[in-house]
């Protein structure tokens, strides 16, 4: 199998020739798997990420919500961008009014965009204030028909990659529910609109849904043909569990849900949804609901222990994620990482269901030998 064979019988629950994998890791370790090979100029991932996949062994390098970092196109966006000391934060929210600062990491020295600073609905005490169209409108500011890839590797269009064994198109952005609701109200105002003020929630909940329904629609119409993975992602949980009521999320959340997985399936993309923390009181609705794959298989949360996600799930939809970034891979030496990769291939074995890779982006101070574990092991078996 090549490695798009591989990952998509994965997705399809159907037999591999051994377990797909996919990479993902801050700006710092990767930088320093870059050196660790000798890779010439370390920090130009567009150049160099296909060789450094290679070095290590795995089959893609993802973005999270999206299998293929860097084959996920998105549309333009023709509005300005924002200005300081407001910053882009990377998945175009901002399009939406949602500012970002930069934050700090002062731990690692890293910097980040710490989204949803300043929310535009923070001040609102009744949902007539709330204009109904005032996300639609925005609407015309995107250009579907010039989806551009977001990373700007240079020379990469569609025309170039719909035929390689290389590339797995990826699309789908500004559908994270739940998220953009946070980001417009607050995330506190938005959980206490939830408990105490449900119809200011309601309407954002409306004003949000039409807007990703449309979006997503017009998103498809352009573009749906040409891709084959639809990512979304919304972390309506934590470590202990859900953020919120799940009878909230199936009663609001679902059902757009639904109208969104229903859209995407008419072009007959694999949709992938991620969420972090343990989110068992929610993800048999989704997997009813028609969702593919589920990232990111968080561990370290209460509940989410690989043999408990197998036994709930396994042969119902894909699983990508599952190697641990909080403990396993800063903690553990790499013999205790292969253990953890053995413990996966006698559970999943051939049968597909799962695309092995960090659970998230891997921290700076992360072994690299730690790293090099996974795919090792996995390649070996």
């Amino acid at each position: 199998m090549n490695k798009k064979e591989r990952v998509l019988a994965a997705i399809n629950l159907k037999e591999v020739d051994r377990i797909p994998t996919t990479y993902r890791a801050s700006k710092c370790l990767s930088e320093s798997l870059m050196k660790h090979f000798k890779i010439e100029d370390p920090g130009n991932f567009k150049k160099n990420y296909k060789v450094l996949l290679s070095k290590i062994g795995a089959d893609f390098w993802s973005s999270g919500s999206k299998i293929d970092k860097f084959s996920t196109f998105l549309p333009e966006y023709k509005g300005s961008l924002p200005k300081p000391p407001y910053v882009d934060d990377g998945a175009m929210f901002y399009s939406l009014g949602i500012k970002s600062k930069i934050g700090r990491m002062n731990k690692y020295n890293i910097e980040y965009p710490n989204v949803g600073i300043d929310p535009p609905l923070a001040d609102i005490d009744s949902p007539g204030e709330i204009k109904k169209g005032f996300l639609t409108s925005r609407l015309n500011l995107f250009d579907f028909k010039s989806m551009r890839n977001k990373y700007d590797i240079e020379g990469l269009s569609y025309e170039n990659v719909k035929d390689s064994n290389d590339d797995l198109i990826c699309m789908g952005t500004l559908s994270s529910l739940f998220m953009i609701c946070c980001y417009l109200r607050g995330m506190e105002n938005f959980l206490m609109d939830l408990a105490y003020n449900i119809k200011v929630a309601e309407v954002i909940i409306d004003v949000v849904g039409e807007f990703c329904l449309e979006f997503n629609r017009r998103e498809l119409s352009e573009f749906g043909r040409k891709a084959k993975y639809y990512g979304t992602w919304d972390d309506v949980a934590g470590q202990n569990g859900m953020i919120f009521s799940p009878e909230l999320f199936k009663k609001y959340f679902l059902p757009i849900y639904k109208k969104l997985i229903e859209n995407v399936k008419k072009y007959n993309l694999f949709f992938g949804w991620h969420c972090c923390g343990s989110v068992h009181d929610v993800l048999p609705l989704m997997i009813d609901a028609g969702i593919d794959v589920f990232d990111v298989v968080q561990t370290s949360a209460r509940d989410m222990e690989l043999e408990k996600v197998y036994k709930l799930y396994g042969g119902k939809v894909c699983l990508h994620g599952g190697m641990d970034v909080q403990k396993l891979l800063v903690e553990k030496t790499p013999e205790e990482i292969k253990e953890e990769v053995k413990k996966v291939v006698s559970l999943w074995g051939s049968r597909g269901g799962i695309i092995l890779a960090p659970s998230h982006e891997t921290l700076p101070d992360t072994p690299v030998e730690n790293i090099l574990a996974i795919y090792e092991t996995i390649n070996e078996v």
